[in-house]
């Protein structure tokens, strides 16, 4: 059976908002729930390395999560910030925002696309014989791996680049200790840590992508009714 022009369009945006799914899936935790923070301080020596006690460093991440995700006055707990420093907090804020949009988007589309197939409005399209499943958890493995050996390469780069990428022609980006005394307790094996964090949860969900479509592919297989040709073949062999 032919397949139909809107199966063909809906099914590319499913390969293509998969991996969006699966990286604002695994970045959700990290950007919004403060434990994940909280449970860093002590296994990365945070209150050792930068001077403040426990107390003081929950205060201020605290102060800052709670300017980006509710609008907060801009405050950094006793610690001391610039207004340089508060300006790339301003420039953050939508990011930390826009991954929760995107993580409720995409997980709605993909919801209503299962539906629509489930109720037969949709038709299974194929991709060299591989539904649209396993095709974005492939696209987002072959992505992950891409930018995984970058960063075992060198981390502080794709860091670098991070920053030139989504804040472009700003350089308030780069804190000063002295002046901006929260990026004394944000250290840069933080993020590695929130990288890590989300690369094994996109590999996870990629990895369930592709074998359920493959599950998907099979029952399928077995519940496609028997063409002529099908029954002349087996006839013959």
């Amino acid at each position: 059976m032919k397949n139909r022009p809107i199966d063909v369009i809906v099914a590319i945006l499913v390969v293509l908002l998969i991996p969006v799914l699966f990286v604002s899936a695994g970045a959700i935790v990290p950007c919004s729930v403060r434990g994940f923070y909280y449970a860093c301080i002590d296994p990365l020596h945070i209150p050792q390395e930068s001077g403040y006690t426990r107390e003081e460093i929950v205060e201020a991440y605290d102060d800052v999560m709670d300017y980006i995700w509710k609008g907060a006055e801009f405050k950094t707990g006793k610690m001391r910030w610039s207004e340089e420093g508060k300006a790339h907090f301003e420039d953050s804020a939508p990011l930390f925002r826009m991954q929760a949009v995107l993580l409720a988007v995409s997980g709605f589309f993909l919801l209503a696309y299962l539906l629509l197939r489930r109720l037969d409005v949709l038709r299974p399209v194929r991709f060299g014989g591989l539904p649209p499943s396993s095709v974005g958890g492939i696209l987002t493995l072959a992505l992950t791996a891409f930018v995984g050996i970058f960063a075992a390469v060198d981390f502080d780069k794709l860091f670098d680049l991070f920053h030139y990428v989504f804040f472009p022609g700003k350089t308030n980006w780069v804190f000063n200790p002295y002046t901006d005394q929260v990026v004394n307790i944000l250290p840069e094996f933080f993020f590695a840590v929130c990288a890590g964090y989300i690369a094994g949860v996109i590999v996870l969900l990629s990895v369930l992508s592709v074998a359920v479509g493959a599950v998907v592919k099979k029952v399928e297989a077995k519940r496609r009714p028997i063409e002529p040709a099908d029954l002349t073949e087996s006839i013959l062999s």
